[in-house]
């Protein structure tokens, strides 16, 4: 006995030797890549997220402010007026233009709108619908349209289509409105669970892919880790409104992304619930905000949602959803190829949500919630939120972002090593040691985990001065005696 518990100790002490040494050489590859990252920005330069003014752009009429779209260093800002008693509706009535310098905001004549085509396409508009307005902007490569509501109807719309032309304009036609089409909202097919996938038993469910098991009957919803029909009980429950519903009244749709499997399950008569479910944690979370959108995020690092992300080890992060029903209208990537930009719109309350992800941090900005937005060929971003009432004076935020239309590169340092690798290889070198870096601060409870860091440290191993080499190592070590101790045991 003693000679057992002597074994263990040095077993234990072993252990945490290696371990220690293993979270030396995380603590020095951390280092290295803040170097890298450090000199990266130095070679190609860097743009944070940072607020620079809150400006206004002041309106000849009380009206409430609908959207804004840049044209070179110009804007239109469109909006909708209560005209009273007025007869017939100006183009000023609806559109301003401004010059932006970067601190203000100037009025420009309307030149740019002035098209005969236009013009008469327009005042029909308000002359045959007495309910029409307008609604916002809509920028498809280098086509603008201006989305005008024709009745109460939201989804009745009416487009001007233009041509945008070195900062100018050229009007197309009147007729496109059947061009406005949101794009997918999931990047992922979703599967049926069929009857050959059920396991019988006192406790039947269904298996999806042999590694999770869900069924709803009993009187609640279950997920299992384990094939086991003989236990009723699971990782995850929440109770179901039928309480006699049998396995075969339930529709479950899966998909699977790897360490995540999504799901979707429809309890007999009711809405459908979507869970995510992490295959080497062994976790679920609800979130139903899936039902809108599924969006796979660069380099499949994880999906994102339309109020959070979700990525392949685990981390994740929820915000309160504030708006509903919102759909994709559009990515923007930023030319460092680690910034993306997703843009999510809701029409009824013609919102817009803005989430910035950045696959090096593996992290979104604070959603932005506004009612217009727009981004200028400097990367300057300007949003607002509309007041409730008419209003004149309409206040606007402005950011610098690194979603410019090109990158400011130093051309000084041409000859550096950096340079002539270029910055979006060294991007996706750099989110793949974010991801070893999130392994490593990982517990046993993460199911592979010694496997996974193996496979990570080889991909880059010799590629941040000799850090690679030493986390292989010590990765090796770690893994044998976590062998070790599982056959101790």
């Amino acid at each position: 006995m003693a000679e057992n518990t002597t074994d263990i100790q040095m077993d234990s002490g072993a252990y945490e030797v290696i371990l220690q040494r293993l979270q030396t050489q995380k603590n020095k590859l951390l280092e290295n890549v803040e170097k890298l990252n450090s000199e990266r920005k130095e070679v190609f330069g860097a743009t944070a997220f940072e607020l620079l003014a809150n400006l206004r752009i002041n309106t000849e009429n009380n009206c409430i402010a609908k959207d804004i779209v840049a044209l070179g260093d110009a804007c239109i800002f469109g909006y909708n007026v209560q005209f009273g008693l007025k007869q017939g509706v100006e183009i000023s009535d609806v559109f301003s233009i401004y010059h932006f310098d970067g601190k203000d905001f100037s009025a420009k004549n309307l030149n740019l709108l002035q098209d005969e085509n236009f013009i008469t396409e327009f005042k029909n508009l308000y002359k045959y619908f007495r309910h029409a307005s307008f609604s916002r902007f809509h920028v498809k490569g280098n086509l603008l349209y201006m989305i005008f509501q024709q009745t109460e109807n939201v989804q009745d719309i009416k487009a001007f289509k233009w041509l945008i032309e070195n900062d100018t304009l050229q009007f197309i036609d009147a007729r496109s409105a059947n061009e406005i089409k949101y794009p997918p909202q999931h990047d992922f097919e979703w599967t049926k669970a069929t009857r050959d996938m059920q396991r019988s038993g006192k406790n039947p469910h269904l298996s999806i892919l042999d590694r999770v098991f869900v069924e709803t009957i009993n009187g609640d919803l279950t997920i299992k880790i384990e094939d086991n029909t003989e236990s009723g009980k699971g990782i995850y429950q929440e109770e179901v409104e039928q309480t006699d519903q049998t396995l075969d009244d339930s529709e479950v749709y899966f998909s699977d992304l790897g360490n995540i499997i999504l799901l979707r399950i429809k309890p007999y008569m009711e809405a459908d619930r979507y869970f995510i479910y992490n295959d080497k944690l062994k976790t679920v979370i609800r979130i139903d905000t899936l039902a809108d959108a599924g969006l796979l995020l660069p380099e499949e690092q994880g999906i994102l949602l339309s109020n959070g992300y979700y990525l392949q080890n685990g981390e994740h992060k929820i915000f309160d959803r504030k708006i509903d029903n919102v759909k994709l209208t559009t990515r923007v990537d930023a030319p460092n190829g680690e910034d993306f930009l997703y843009i999510f719109y809701e029409e009824y309350s013609s919102s817009y949500v803005l989430l910035s992800y950045n696959v090096i941090e593996q992290k979104i900005q604070t959603p932005i919630l506004c009612n217009g937005y727009t981004i200028f060929d400097n990367g300057t971003l300007v949003y607002f939120i509309a007041e409730k009432d008419p209003t004149r004076h309409h206040l606007i935020q402005v950011w610098q972002t690194p979603f410019s239309k090109e990158m400011q590169l130093n051309e000084t340092l041409s000859q550096h090593h950096l340079y002539k690798i270029g910055n979006k290889a060294i991007v996706q070198a750099m989110a793949e040691v974010r991801e070893l870096l999130v392994l490593l601060n990982q517990h046993d409870n993460y199911e592979g985990l010694y496997d996974d860091i193996l496979k990570k440290a080889r991909k880059f191993m010799t590629l941040f001065l000799d850090t690679g080499p030493y986390t292989l190592q010590f990765c090796r070590s770690f893994k044998r005696h976590q062998t070790y101790r599982r056959q101790r045991y």
